[in-house]
Order: structure tokens, then C-alpha cells, then sequence
């Protein structure tokens, strides 16, 4: 349902190329906002967008929680892994951007809306049917 860091193939291969942040200048308040420091996961699942979630993912209530999420300035980021099984990186390295005025942002190889960017907190969501049936993943990330 959802692509987390399920292709270390491709994970893998970019790990050399993007291993930290390289700086460039935005003036962008959104970029700023979640770029300015790490994130981490507060929670994420399954929800009707009644503000209750229906169920948790349990990557994200088990070791994954743990982990920072880190955007950089120039569309790369990366998740540090605070939770490492042998021979597992320490960064899982990632692409992100925003689009749709910053309405929308590509991160883990999906489009999510962004519902709240402040300096403290980050909730977005992705819609997808599995035929009639309509299903929101929220991800709440917090400072």
C-alpha cells in the first residue's frame, strides 16, 4: 500500500551519492520551514480524515519511529536509522520536493498533500482507491 524504504536496491545505490545536505540558497518559507531542522515520526496510518487514525502503521509505532527524517535545502534528504540491524546504513538517502504551490510534496516515492507545515509541525496525507474503496495514509511528523 505504501512505499516506504521497501527498494534498498535503489536506497542503496544513492546512499554514496547522497550521504548529507549539500546548501542552496532558497528564500522560499516553506522550503525554510522544513528544512530548518529534523524531523521525527509522531505517528502514521490509515485514516477516514475524521481525525482519528483507523489503524497505525506498525513500522512507524515500532523501530521506525525513532528514526530523523532530515529535508535538505537541494531536493535530497535522508532518514537516520537509529535502529540498525547488520549491515543496514546508518542514512536511508531520499528525493523530495514540493509542487503544486507547495501544496503537495513528493517524499517516499509518492505525492502526498500537505495538510500543516509549521516550524513544529508536518501532517501530510495520499489518497489511493483499492477498487471502490477509497483509503487516506496520513504521516505526522513533529520537532
Amino acid at each position: 500500500m505504501r512505499l516506504m524504504f521497501s527498494k534498498w536496491t535503489i536506497l542503496f545505490s544513492m546512499a554514496g551519492i547522497l550521504t548529507a545536505c549539500s546548501h542552496v540558497a532558497s528564500s522560499a518559507k516553506d522550503v525554510d520551514v522544513l528544512t530548518g531542522s529534523p524531523w521525527k515520526y509522531e505517528k502514521a496510518g490509515f485514516d477516514n480524515d475524521d481525525g482519528t487514525f483507523d489503524a497505525l502503521d506498525p513500522q512507524i509505532v515500532g523501530s521506525d519511529r525513532d528514526n530523523t527524517i532530515v529535508f535538505c535545502k537541494d531536493g535530497s534528504g535522508y532518514s537516520h536509522i537509529s535502529r540498525r540491524t547488520a549491515g543496514m546504513p546508518d542514512k536511508l538517502p531520499f528525493l523530495w520536493s514540493f509542487q503544486n504551490n507547495d501544496s503537495t510534496i513528493y517524499f517516499q516515492n509518492q505525492y502526498y498533500r500537505v495538510k500543516v507545515l509549521t516550524e513544529q509541525r508536518l501532517e501530510m496525507y495520499a489518497d489511493q482507491r483499492y477498487g471502490s474503496t477509497s483509503i487516506r495514509y496520513t504521516i505526522i511528523l513533529k520537532r
